[in-house]
């Protein structure tokens, strides 16, 4: 029989898992029907963001730190219309095009394991591992903007584990590029790879002098790359030069900015759902959360185990050092950074933990050098089970999209927009669900005038809204600017109405909210609302929950 030539072997290969990787991802995308996925709804205000630069990019703005995301998502959104898919929706066209990122990761996956171990079966089962993990899912099938920045940055890191053992001027630049790409499209992917790509080329040239050549010849392309990237959008609407593109300052400052001790333990679970969907957790009367914390962490601690072991006995090469530095530095650096920010977030983790992957190829390869096709295949089902945890995890949001659409002609039917102002969390569905379907307003009602207004159709209060704005703020000054709000809405006639948050006791309100607010301004906040005004029932439904007409308390 006529043996397949190895370079189309190859092809053949990365053309199933991209190709095939994608469809599966576009099935899931149908399946599910939940372009937020039930986890965030930052990608409906990606979506706000991209729209302009689909219908009239000439005029559309740059955003500093997405500096390559909006030109480039907007062109694509251009050729789905073209195509027909999700035509003028850009909100749900991300996805797709997240999708087919998600594909490319495989193809990437598949030719870095391939240069280390030289195993086909390996890079073949490390690239389905790499599709199971949890974040990696599900951020390729939602509409948040990490995926295309990711997979240029996996695809920078992956070239960097094997050429940087052994750099020539040509690999250098090349991974400088298409790392600068990446950051330029998601601003905050340079802090935690930078320092790991710069310590690579020092710890794999033993020669110092040649090693400090190799930094700086990587730090001039990058800076040449961000550079001629500002050059080309001078003069456009919000273009910034080359300092605005190396420091916007994106989350400095912020509410979410700052070391605290609770980000710890959102730490632990952001490490735990990159691996695991809580699926596990479904079990009724079970302490499920704790098993999927605790399965998640034993399960990498294994394969970290494992794959250290396998690194010792090879620490006599530049191949073994390449790995350690590019894949466990920027997990050392990145853990570090998102302790500052959001540990928790999946688009926080997915950048950092690439390494798992990495671990589990080198799992692999060992268990084919022991047990052979019988120990691949015991770990292929591992992953399939995974894959299975992880789009059951998923199935509690289906739907969910279709759901919200339902229950805001039900809202609607029952408290008329032009008459009523809504009181929000601010962080949660209703605002962002709201702010699709009827209109994209800022939070608070300075502005509005007397009842009935139906220009915005959206008008609402945050109980956080401040805090997000205004961290600065003290506790008191968060409670008068809220009563402030709720009677001035009062006052001009309309009627307020209130989602769950009425409902919650204290510890639900922390529970929800204790990564922009403490407990203090919670408890303060939560003894406002039940002191000072009294809430009847207005309609419940099974996506939006039950909603509560407010009243002031009779004193």
């Amino acid at each position: 029989m006529r043996q397949t030539p190895p370079k189309i072997g190859l092809a053949i290969d990365l053309s199933v898992l991209v190709l095939g990787g994608a469809g599966l991802l576009i099935a899931l995308i149908l399946w599910l029907d939940n372009a937020q996925g039930g986890l965030t709804g930052n990608g409906v205000f990606k979506a706000f963001q991209l729209k302009p630069w689909v219908v009239d990019p000439a005029h559309a703005r740059l955003d500093p730190s997405n500096y390559l995301y909006f030109p480039a998502y907007g062109a694509l959104c251009r050729l789905l219309d073209a195509l027909g898919v999700f035509a003028q929706d850009p909100r749900r066209q991300i996805t797709i095009l997240n999708a087919v990122c998600g594909g490319l990761c495989l193809g990437i996956t598949y030719l870095l394991v391939r240069a280390v171990t030289g195993q086909r079966a390996v890079a073949l089962l490390a690239a389905l591992f790499h599709l199971c993990c949890n974040f990696v899912l599900f951020l390729a099938i939602i509409n948040e903007d990490i995926m295309p920045s990711y997979t240029l940055l996996y695809a920078a890191m992956a070239m960097a584990g094997v050429w940087f053992a052994r750099p020539t001027a040509a690999r250098v630049i090349v991974v400088a590029m298409v790392f600068t790409v990446s950051w330029l499209f998601e601003w905050r992917l340079m802090f935690p790879t930078l320092p790991a790509l710069l310590f690579a080329l020092l710890l794999c040239e033993r020669r110092k002098p040649v090693a400090l050549a190799w930094i700086a010849l990587f730090l001039a392309a990058m800076l040449a790359v961000a550079g001629a990237v500002a050059l080309v959008w001078q003069g456009h609407d919000g273009a910034v030069g080359l300092p605005g593109l190396l420091w916007t300052g994106k989350g400095i400052g912020s509410v979410w900015g700052g070391f605290t001790s609770i980000k710890l333990w959102y730490m632990w679970d952001g490490l735990s759902g990159y691996l695991l969907g809580a699926g596990v957790a479904a079990f009724p009367n079970i302490p499920g959360w704790d098993i999927w914390r605790f399965t998640a962490s034993i399960f990498m601690l294994v394969v970290a185990g494992v794959a250290l072991a396998a690194l010792w006995r090879r620490r006599q090469t530049a191949e073994t050092w390449a790995l350690l530095a590019v894949f466990g530095g920027t997990f050392v650096a990145g853990e570090v950074f998102n302790a500052y920010s959001q540990p928790q977030d999946p688009q926080m983790q997915i950048n950092v933990m690439p390494w798992l992957t990495v671990g589990w190829a080198l799992v692999l390869a060992a268990a084919a050098a022991r047990w052979g096709r019988r120990g691949l295949a015991t770990l292929a089902g591992i992953s399939v089970l995974l894959l299975a945890n992880n789009v059951w995890s998923l199935a509690p949001y289906r739907g969910v999209d279709s759901g919200w659409t339902r229950a805001l002609d039900k809202i609607e039917r029952q408290a008329d927009p032009a008459h009523t102002v809504f009181l929000l969390l601010g962080l949660d569905w209703p605002m962002i669900y709201m702010s699709l379907h009827w209109s994209y307003t800022p939070q608070g009602i300075d502005a509005l005038g007397p009842a009935p207004q139906a220009d915005p159709k959206f008008k609402w209060i945050g109980l956080l809204g401040e805090t997000l704005l205004h961290p600065e703020w003290t506790t008191e000054q968060h409670v008068d600017h809220l009563r402030g709000q709720l009677n001035r809405a009062f006052d001009l006639g309309y009627e307020v109405v209130v989602s769950r948050i009425w409902d919650w006791e204290l510890w639900e309100l922390e529970s929800a909210a204790s990564m922009v607010a403490d407990h203090e301004r919670l408890a303060a906040l939560h003894h406002l609302l039940h002191s000072e005004y009294t809430a009847r029932p207005l309609l419940d439904d099974p996506t939006a929950g039950p909603y509560y007409r407010l009243e002031r308390a009779t004193r």
